[in-house]
C-alpha cells in the first residue's frame, strides 16, 4: 500500500516538474515564424525626406575634396591636396554666387510602422514620432515591394507615436492581443520593416506595465528584453499567437542586447484614434501640484497608499471641485492611488470634460468629490512675492512662533481662502526645525496638528497636549509653504 502511494507521488512530482520546465521553454523556430507571418504583411518601413540648412560643406565637389555620405544630418568631408585633376586650384568663393548656401537639402530617415486600422481604402499607420517630425515627404514601403505616399495626420510626443494615412485598395490588417494578458516573462517578437531587412528579434517581456519616465511621463509602458536594430524604431511587438501587444518606442542598447520601451497596444490604439480624429491627443488635467507621502506620515494617517496635494491652482478643475492643499488623494475614478507617477498616468489617460470621482482624506475624514477634467496644458496662476514676516507671535514648545491668519496676512502671503496659523519663527534645534522629511520654515502656514485643523494657537497647543496624553512619540503636522502643502512628522517624546 505504502509502496503504491510512494510510486504515485513520485510520478506526480515528475509530471509537475516536466510541466513547469516546458512552460519556460523557448518557443520553437516554427512557432516564431508562424506568429511573425501573421503580422508581417502589415509591417512597413517609413522613409522620409526632411529639410535642413545647407552650407559650403554641402557642395558636392570642392576644389580640395568632396562631401561623402554620413548619418542623417552629419556633415563629413574628404580633403585632397593637391587638388585632383580637373579641379580648379583656386576656388572662386563668392557667397553671392553660392545658391546652395541656406537652401533646404533632403535628409533621409527610416523607421518601422504598422498598419493598425483599415477603413475601406484608408489605412492608418502607427509610426515613431521622431522619424516623421518635420518631414516634408513621407513614403511607406510594404513587404511586397509597393511604395505609397503617406500623410502625417498627427504626432504625440508623450507616447512617441505618430499617425500616418495611406490610401490603397489592398491594405492588410492585424489582430491585437488583450493588454491585460501581457505579463513579465511572456515571449514576444519584434518585427522590422523591409528597410530593416525584415528583421525579427525574440525576447521576453521584462516588466509589467508601469508609468513612463522623462518625456513619456503621463503614459504607461512596459519593457521588453530584446534588441532593436537600425530601422526598427516603431517595430510592433507580437505574441506567439500572432497578436500585436505593443509598439516599441525607444530602444536602449547595452552589452549583450538591450531593453525596448514599449507602448501597450490599448494605449497605442487610443493614441491612433485620437490623432486621426483631432490631430493631437487631448489629455485630462486637474491643475494641482503633488507630493509623495512620507512613510511615517502614512503610518500616522493609517493609510497604505495615497499622495498629497501640495497646491490646488485657483480656477483649475481640482480647485473648482473643492480639492484643497493638504488633501490626500486615495482613489481616482475608483482606482487606488499608489504614487505620484501612477496618478499622473491615470489623469492623462482620461479625456477632457470627463467627470471623475476623487476620494480624498481631509482632517481624518474621507470625502468623495466629483471633478470635471480640463485639458492638459493649462497654466497655473502666478503669485506675487510675499511681504516681510511679522516679528512677533505666540510660542509653542515644539519650536514654533505663530500668529492667527487674518485676511490681511492671508492676502500678503498668498494664503487667500485658507485657514491656519502663520509661522513667524522656528527655533533652532527644535522639533519643528528637525521635522521629517522637510523641516518647517518661517512664512509657512500651519494647517493641522495631529490630524486636527487649527485656526488659533490654543487649538494647536491643545492638539499637542492631547497627543502627549495619548503617549504619542511623534506628531503629524500639515503645513503649507511655497511648494504647496505637505505632511511632516515631529518628535515629541520627552
Amino acid at each position: 500500500m505504502f509502496r503504491r502511494l510512494a510510486l504515485l507521488l513520485a510520478v506526480v512530482c515528475v509530471l509537475l516538474a516536466w510541466g513547469s520546465s516546458r512552460a519556460g521553454d523557448r518557443p520553437t523556430a516554427e512557432a516564431i515564424r508562424a506568429a511573425a507571418s501573421v503580422v508581417r504583411p502589415a509591417v512597413v518601413s517609413i522613409e522620409t525626406q526632411g529639410q535642413r540648412e545647407g552650407g559650403p560643406l554641402d557642395m558636392p565637389n570642392w576644389p580640395f575634396g568632396r562631401r561623402r555620405p554620413g548619418a542623417p544630418g552629419e556633415r563629413r568631408f574628404e580633403f585632397h591636396w593637391p587638388p585632383r585633376e580637373g579641379q580648379p586650384r583656386v576656388f572662386p568663393f563668392d557667397p553671392e554666387n553660392l545658391p546652395f548656401i541656406g537652401q533646404p537639402l533632403p535628409e533621409p530617415g527610416g523607421a518601422t510602422g504598422l498598419i493598425l486600422q483599415v477603413e475601406g481604402e484608408r489605412g492608418l499607420i502607427l509610426a515613431p514620432h521622431p522619424a516623421v517630425a518635420g518631414a516634408q515627404a513621407v513614403m511607406v514601403r510594404f513587404a511586397d515591394g509597393r511604395t505609397l505616399a503617406a500623410k502625417v495626420v498627427g504626432t504625440d510626443a508623450v507616447t512617441g507615436l505618430a499617425c500616418l494615412e495611406v490610401r490603397d485598395a489592398k491594405l492588410p490588417t492585424v489582430k491585437v492581443g488583450k493588454p491585460e494578458a501581457v505579463q513579465a516573462g511572456d515571449w514576444v517578437l519584434a518585427l522590422g520593416g523591409p528597410a530593416a531587412n525584415e528583421a525579427l528579434t525574440v525576447g521576453i517581456v521584462s516588466t509589467n506595465r508601469h508609468p513612463g519616465e522623462g518625456e513619456m511621463a503621463g503614459t504607461e509602458v512596459f519593457q521588453a528584453d530584446l534588441t532593436l536594430g537600425d530601422g526598427m524604431a516603431g517595430a510592433p511587438l507580437v505574441n506567439l499567437e500572432g497578436e500585436v501587444v505593443g509598439i516599441s518606442a525607444a530602444p536602449r542598447r547595452g552589452p549583450g542586447g538591450g531593453l525596448a520601451t514599449v507602448v501597450p497596444i490599448d494605449t497605442a490604439q487610443a493614441t491612433l484614434q485620437a490623432l486621426a480624429r483631432d490631430g493631437k491627443v487631448r489629455r485630462g488635467w486637474l491643475g494641482i501640484m503633488l507630493a509623495p507621502l512620507d512613510p511615517e506620515a502614512r503610518a500616522q494617517l493609517k493609510i497604505e497608499g495615497g499622495i498629497q496635494v501640495a497646491q490646488a491652482i485657483d480656477g483649475q478643475p481640482a480647485a473648482r471641485a473643492g480639492i484643497q492643499a493638504g488633501d490626500v488623494i486615495l482613489e481616482f475614478g475608483g482606482r487606488k492611488v499608489a504614487d505620484v507617477d501612477t496618478f499622473r498616468a491615470m489623469v492623462s489617460g482620461r479625456k477632457p470634460g470627463e467627470r471623475v470621482p476623487v476620494k480624498v482624506l481631509r482632517a481624518g475624514k474621507e470625502l468623495v468629490l466629483e471633478v470635471t477634467l480640463g485639458e492638459q496644458g493649462a497654466q497655473g496662476a502666478e503669485r506675487a512675492a510675499p511681504a516681510p514676516l511679522p516679528q512677533d507671535g505666540e510660542k509653542l514648545d515644539i519650536g514654533l512662533s505663530l500668529q492667527p491668519l487674518t485676511p490681511d496676512l492671508a492676502a500678503q502671503f498668498g494664503f487667500e481662502g485658507d485657514k491656519g496659523l502663520l509661522v513667524t519663527d522656528v527655533a533652532p534645534d527644535s522639533p519643528a526645525a528637525k521635522a521629517r522629511p522637510v523641516p518647517i520654515a518661517r512664512g509657512e502656514l500651519l494647517k493641522e496638528v495631529s490630524r486636527q485643523p487649527v485656526a488659533t494657537v490654543e487649538e494647536a497647543r491643545a492638539a499637542i497636549e492631547g497627543a502627549r496624553k495619548a503617549n504619542e512619540k511623534t506628531l503629524l503636522v500639515l503645513v503649507r509653504g511655497k511648494a504647496g502643502a505637505r505632511y511632516v512628522v515631529l518628535d515629541i517624546a520627552p
